[in-house]
């Protein structure tokens, strides 16, 4: 086997204290260079959310032997076109 890339070595490594603290500053500024795009995107946010509520009231419309079944499907193709969508398009494109 290879050498362990930089990136592994990285996932190996143990928490540290104030690491989420440090993250959660850097969304921070982030956000506060960007505010119309984190509007933007919080807004999007909000209306997925929202479709997320009327999927779930259809879904309650299922008997009820069916409805876990139906969930877990909706919940697999939301978290496949997030992937897809979000991680996947921007791996191609790097």
């Amino acid at each position: 086997m290879g050498a362990r890339s930089k990136t592994d070595n990285q996932q190996d490594s143990p928490p540290t204290p104030g690491m989420v603290t440090k993250l959660f500053d850097r969304v921070r500024v982030i956000k506060r260079n960007h505010p119309e795009l984190s509007r933007r995107v919080d807004a999007m946010e909000a209306e997925i959310r929202d479709r997320l509520m009327s999927i779930r009231d259809c879904i309650d419309e299922f008997p009820p032997m069916e409805r876990e079944l139906i969930t877990v499907l909706v919940i697999n193709g939301v978290h496949k076109m997030c992937d897809e969508i979000l991680i996947d398009d921007v791996t191609d494109n790097a």
